[in-house]
């Protein structure tokens, strides 16, 4: 903060820039630890193709990962059998299914069938059912919305958006949402042609045994910038995470058909 504006300002911007730098480091804990849970390497909220904490790239298929990401746990197409010509790879293609249909599409599957996919593949490996946690991407809330408008009320189990909380138990998952999920290509909005592999959104379940995380703010001072009238405030944060129980983590790859 420049001593001159210091004097003449009617804001407080230290306070303003410390409150600013605080939610981006928070941030960018959220993005790494996200793509790391959901075995990508990311660039941003952008899947890159190096690697890194022995993920995958963009195709899940690198063997170094066996014994931290289970690679039947990475749902795709071929995890549904009503999408006809599925093939290994292809990102599942997820439209809301209409009130009233009566029939079950051969080109796309619901929100509401991934999640309970999901939830299927945590009850055969015997995952507790208690704490199982989802994280979507605002393309994927907009889907739950349309497929029925009540699951986000608060009657019918939802809590409104409170800390990135938008259901306390659907399928038996607090549901959260975020924006620093992984996505590769245009993201889970790109739609067009079904069956495809690139242009996705990834979203992750878990539950609370699965990973071990930890962060501390070692160190927070201010100091006199040696160039210039001014101060300065930096801060150190420390953080890690290690996943715990693999089978107790869930991937889903879909795009907006």
């Amino acid at each position: 903060m420049d001593d001159i504006e210091d004097q003449f300002a009617n804001v407080d911007y230290v306070s303003m820039a410390a409150d600013r730098a605080a939610y981006k480091m928070a941030d960018a804990m959220d993005a790494d630890v996200l793509s790391y849970l959901s075995g990508y390497t990311t660039a941003g909220a952008f899947i890159a193709t190096s690697s890194g904490d022995a993920q995958h790239g963009t195709d899940l298929t690198d063997s170094s990962v066996e014994g931290e990401y289970l690679a039947a746990n990475h749902l795709d197409a071929t995890d549904f059998g009503n999408l006809s010509g599925a093939a290994a790879g292809n990102v599942i293609p997820m439209a809301s299914r209409l009130p009233g249909a009566t029939t079950i599409s051969t080109t796309t599957v619901s929100p509401l069938t991934v999640i309970a996919r999901m939830a299927r593949k945590m009850d055969v490996a015997n995952v507790d059912s208690r704490g199982r946690w989802l994280v979507v991407d605002p393309v994927f809330v907009e889907m739950l919305k349309d497929e029925d408008s009540r699951l986000l009320q608060a009657d019918w189990g939802g809590s409104g958006l409170q800390n990135g909380l938008v259901l306390n138990n659907l399928h038996g998952f607090r549901v959260y949402v975020s924006n620093n999920l992984p996505a590769n290509g245009g993201g889970a909005g790109t739609s067009g042609a079904t069956l495809r592999s690139s242009d996705f959104g990834v979203i992750v379940g878990g539950q609370d045994e699965a990973v071990a995380s930890a962060e501390q703010i070692n160190k927070v001072e201010n100091y006199r910038d040696p160039d210039s009238f001014a101060d300065i405030v930096r801060g150190m944060h420390l953080y890690g995470r290690k996943i715990l129980r693999p089978e107790a983590l869930v991937t889903a790859r879909y795009n907006a058909a």
